[in-house]
């Protein structure tokens, strides 16, 4: 049986540690030059390459062939400390020994010289855990330690040590490992090991791996069990609980529209995905976040994504992005306070409809609007039935032949709800036999659920003079009423600009003060 990814490729030497280079120069420096501390604490999250290092470090103290600051991995002493079967390297896990009979133990060794290394070192990982009887116990050896011995303490939480402790020894903070180092090693190592991956696959796994490299190689372990040895994109985000990005987008456009019918939708359809609803609210941070630089500047921003996020901006603003900002993070951080994920989800959703920016705070909240005047169940109805008979009789469209009468039966009779958003980022491909052809882009495929299908497939059936089975299936879908309402969006905004540009009092503030106008800053007229 093959080793856990993690441990199979633990790094061995100062150069195939990755991600921690401020810290690996200045060991392979002070080695070089004879220089090495007493005593070095190593802090970091979890992950990251605190132990590790600390191996590296008693091989090259202990190496008997050195080459530029690198533990050979050939001789006696590197295979042994690999194999943890070094007697003058003593591994301690403070979170298991906390107590001072242990460290007293310890320390008693400390005065005896190394049986067959030049250095006896002693490693202690999580040394936060230890009591304070055990950091007392430590303090005068560790201040002052026989020449041939080294100290390497390696901790999470650094808050919790003495600071007796932290002044007595050199410490170096290893950083969370970004994820395109987590990504390229993935890779690197999938390839050894002649495992099949797609690029976007392993760019999920890197970015969910928090910046721990072990974390990312574990998942990397679990996605190809769960891909039958495969890393493919459809099988991670089911491992992890991941949605589309398209699917983010339209929760946020869910609660700009303020339609609470279509979120509950929405909410449903992600617990039947087995998403995590954790993972949606820090998809859902990070599209206001980028939302709020896209106002500002769309350096860096694939040129595909630009429509969707100007779709998004022209319905907000800056203050209001920042209000769903933060109602999204502290939503998330109360998530656990919860009944379950689901209702604390719905109830940050709902939130985000009920606060409204300044300017909106002066008109009456829906519900006040309409209390009092709730119409039966009974005539609902009937007024419903009247209109769609009135609809059928006056308004009916033909066999929709053309993208065009397509569109403006979508802008005409399809009102609210996911089938108008299906409708909207559908285009029309041909009418024959009875049946009507629809595409529609991959990036919207979550869309394709049977219920919206069947809702569009009804409306067509009252406005439509002739009966058909619609058929929608995946492709080119670029001439849609929503790409039409992006250029009309664009066309006003640049009208907008040149109105702006020609008003005399504008004219009169950048020539007379040298003022300027912000091109960002600008909506569209309504």
């Amino acid at each position: 049986m093959s080793l856990a990814l993690a441990r199979k490729w633990r790094p061995k030497t100062f150069s195939e540690l990755v991600g921690q280079s401020h810290v690996v120069t200045a060991l392979t420096n002070a080695i070089s030059q004879g220089r090495m501390h007493h005593a070095w604490l190593f802090t970091g999250t979890r992950g990251v390459g605190k132990t590790t290092l600390a191996r590296i470090i008693a091989k090259a103290l202990n190496c008997e062939a050195l080459s530029n600051a690198d533990p050979c991995g050939r001789c006696d002493s590197c295979l042994l400390i690999d194999q943890s079967r070094f007697v003058d390297v003593i591994e301690l896990d403070a979170a298991s020994n906390t107590q001072v009979d242990n460290m007293r133990d310890l320390l008693e060794t400390a005065a005896y010289k190394p049986t067959v290394g030049e250095y006896k070192i002693f490693i202690i990982d999580e040394v936060h855990m230890l009591s304070r009887s055990a950091f007392n116990a430590m303090l005068k050896t560790l201040e002052e330690p026989p020449e041939h011995v080294k100290f390497i303490l390696a901790t999470t939480d650094p808050q919790k040590v003495p600071v007796t402790v932290l002044s007595r020894c050199l410490q170096f903070n290893l950083k969370p490992i970004p994820a395109p180092i987590i990504k390229e090693q993935m890779r690197k190592i999938l390839d050894d090991e002649t495992v099949d991956f797609d690029d976007r696959g392993i760019e999920l796994l890197s970015h969910y791996a928090r910046g721990s490299l072990r974390d990312g190689l574990s998942l990397l372990d679990q996605s190809i069990a769960q891909g039958d040895g495969r890393v493919q994109e459809e099988s991670v985000k089911s491992m992890l609980g991941v949605v589309d990005d398209s699917l983010v987008r339209s929760l946020l456009e869910i609660s700009l529209q303020q339609d609470g019918n279509l979120l509950v939708q929405m909410t449903d359809d992600i617990e039947r995905m087995g998403a995590s609803f954790s993972y949606v609210l820090d998809e859902l941070a990070t599209l206001i976040q980028r939302l709020s630089l896209f106002s500002l500047t769309v350096e860096g921003l694939d040129e595909e994504l630009i429509p969707g996020y100007q779709a998004l901006v022209d319905q907000t603003d800056e203050e209001h992005l920042q209000l769903l900002y933060q109602i999204v993070t502290v939503g998330k951080r109360d998530l656990p306070l919860a009944p379950n994920e689901k209702v604390g989800f719905t109830m940050v959703m709902l939130r985000m409809m009920a606060f409204l920016p300044a300017p909106e705070l002066g008109s009456l909240p829906k519900a006040q609007k309409n209390k009092g005047r709730q119409p039966s169940i009974e005539k609902t109805k009937a007024v419903k039935k009247l209109s769609t008979e009135n609809t059928k009789k006056d308004h009916m469209f033909g066999a929709l032949n053309s993208n065009e009468e397509w569109k403006r039966f979508v802008s005409e009779k399809v009102s609210s709800g996911m089938a108008k958003m299906l409708a909207e980022n559908a285009q029309f491909q041909s009418f024959s036999e009875g049946t009507l052809k629809l595409s529609l882009e991959d990036e919207h495929k979550h869309l394709l659920e049977d219920r919206y299908k069947s809702k569009l497939q009804e409306l067509i059936r009252e406005h439509v003079d002739v009966k058909c089975r619609l058929e929608i299936k995946a492709g080119v879908a670029d001439d849609t009423l929503l790409a039409d309402q992006i250029v009309e969006k664009k066309s006003r905004l640049d009208q907008t600009t040149k109105d702006l540009e020609d008003d005399p009092f504008v004219k009169s503030l950048k020539s007379d003060f040298g003022g300027t106008l912000v091109s960002e800053s600008i909506r569209p007229s309504k």
